[in-house]
């Protein structure tokens, strides 16, 4: 799939015919989009599922694998020198490079080099789930000091930085929309921001990273937690900044930086979802009062209010003009 400097590739083997399924995945997929060797670690069935996409200067993955091992040989080599950040979710893996094997865990992490031979090994019994991201060395090496040195090294488990980072690239595939040009590239610096950091960035590069690429994931944080949570209504700037770990008055200043208030947005949030629920013909038998109740209004009557205001019609108005289309 493709839009303006973007390009998405999604795959899943279980698609193809069993006869020709290695087939594909190894010469169709493996060598000519990913430029890897892929095979079963162990003879039996394997799987594996991913959706790649293409950014300005950097790519990214989720990947879903069971039984599998891929290679990088010397004769698949293209001549980059990006650098391959990748973090496991759920399950286990091994990479190996230089010389050394690492194995990772949920919440951990590894640096690799695309410009060199390397190898990682699913393990047949679980299914393992992780995360790339592909960064451009001449991007990163200024943030971050002696990029040799981190490669194939056991980085902090569990960081700030790299959750944020995991949170940062689910909310990519859960639709961020990246068809404008400024939100892509702050996209893009954001990643390679959070990249320095995960990987140890140098006290000049932890300072701009920490105003932009971990800014922009700590907010995107703090809106999911709200989304997560709009049903309650105690959902307050101060528990939402107990959860997070962050100070509530840094909280405020995200929401400042695009002219709101963290009150103006839960409200909007929590409309927003009372109209969703509305216009769901699933939902259209349940009473106006729990949809309000359903999505943190404790007061019916400054339900109604509020979302007349907002949206220039009554909850009422909105579903019967719903059920008519």
């Amino acid at each position: 799939m493709k839009q303006k400097d973007v390009i998405e590739f999604r795959f899943s083997t279980a698609d193809w015919g069993e006869r020709d399924r290695l087939a594909i995945f190894r010469e169709q997929v493996g060598r000519l989009v990913m430029k890897l060797e892929p095979e079963p670690l162990i003879e039996g069935a394997f799987h594996a599922e991913a959706r790649l996409r293409e950014l300005p200067g950097l790519g990214t993955g989720s990947w879903a694998c069971t039984n599998l091992r891929v290679v990088r040989p010397r004769e698949l080599l293209d001549g980059t020198d990006d650098l391959v950040l990748t973090i496991a979710t759920s399950g286990s893996m091994n990479a190996s490079q230089r010389g050394r094997e690492v194995k990772i865990g949920p919440g951990e992490a590894v640096l690799m080099s695309s410009a060199e031979v390397g190898r990682m090994a699913v393990l047949p019994q679980l299914p393992t789930r992780f995360i790339g991201l592909r960064l451009p060395r001449k991007a990163l090496a200024p943030l971050v000091s002696n990029l040799d040195d981190v490669l194939m090294r056991g980085l902090p488990p569990n960081t700030e930085a790299l959750r944020l980072l995991a949170l940062y690239l689910r909310k990519l595939d859960e639709g961020y929309r990246l068809s404008t040009p400024g939100l892509l590239d702050a996209v893009v610096t954001h990643l390679v921001d959070l990249g320095s950091l995960v990987v140890g960035a140098n006290p000049d590069g932890t300072a701009v990273a920490e105003d932009r690429g971990l800014a922009a994931a700590r907010f995107a944080a703090v809106k999911a937690d709200i989304s997560e949570n709009l049903s309650y209504g105690d959902l307050t700037l101060l528990a939402v900044a107990a959860r997070l770990r962050l100070a509530p008055r840094y909280i405020q200043r995200l929401f400042e930086r695009v002219d709101t208030t963290f009150s103006e947005f839960v409200l909007a949030q929590r409309l927003a979802h009372a109209h969703r629920l509305l216009t769901d013909p699933v939902r259209s038998d349940s009473t106006i009062g729990t949809i309000a109740f359903e999505s943190g209004f404790g007061d019916l009557s400054y339900f109604n209010r509020t979302f007349r205001r907002f949206y220039g019609a009554t909850p009422s108005d909105i579903r019967a003009a719903s059920l008519r289309s």
